[in-house]
C-alpha cells in the first residue's frame, strides 16, 4: 500500500470517528510522524496532499527541512526538548508540543525573537508522576503559564 493510499484510509478513518463523536471532521489535523522515514517519504506524503508533519530529533528534522521546506509545509517538533537546542528549533517548527519548563519557554521566546519566528508551543504536562515521562507536575504549570504571558514572539 502506497503512502497516498495509507493517507486516504487514515483520512476516511478520522471523518468516521469525528463524525460519530458529533465532531467537525475539518477540525482533526493529521500530523504524519517523518521520523526515521527518509525524505522521499515526506516527498511522497506531500505530493499525496499532506502539508503537517512531525519529528522529535532536532538534527534529524533539521536536515529534512533543509533538504525540503516549501512555503505550505508546517513542521511539528514531539518529545522531549533539551534546553540547550532551542536556539535552533525555535525557527525551524511551526508548532514544539513539548515545552516542559518557564526556561525552556523563555529560550524558545528569545531564540524565536532574534530569527524573526513565531512558533506555537504545547506545555506538556506530566499527570502520571512518572519518572520515565517528561512534562512539569500539575502544580508547576501555572509559572510556565505566567511566563508564557511575557512572551513576544513564541505563542502557548
Amino acid at each position: 500500500m502506497s503512502i497516498a493510499d495509507r493517507l486516504t484510509a487514515i483520512r476516511q478513518r478520522i471523518t468516521t470517528a469525528a463524525q460519530s463523536a458529533g465532531r467537525d471532521p475539518s477540525f482533526v489535523q493529521l500530523v504524519a510522524v517523518s521520523k526515521t522515514f527518509p525524505i522521499e517519504s515526506v516527498h511522497e506524503a506531500y505530493a499525496a496532499g499532506h502539508r503537517l508533519f512531525g519529528e522529535n530529533r532536532v538534527q534529524e528534522a533539521l536536515d529534512k527541512i533543509a533538504a525540503f521546506n516549501p512555503p505550505d509545509i508546517r513542521w511539528h517538533l514531539l518529545g522531549h526538548l533539551q534546553s540547550n537546542k532551542a536556539k535552533k528549533a525555535a525557527p525551524a517548527f511551526a508548532m514544539i508540543q513539548s515545552v516542559d519548563s518557564a526556561d525552556l519557554l523563555q529560550r524558545l521566546d528569545r531564540a524565536a525573537e532574534e530569527a524573526g519566528a513565531s512558533p506555537e508551543l504545547l506545555i506538556q504536562i506530566d499527570l502520571a508522576g512518572e519518572a520515565t515521562k517528561f512534562g512539569v507536575r500539575p502544580e508547576e504549570a501555572p509559572a510556565i503559564f505566567e511566563a508564557a504571558g511575557n512572551c513576544h514572539s513564541a505563542r502557548v
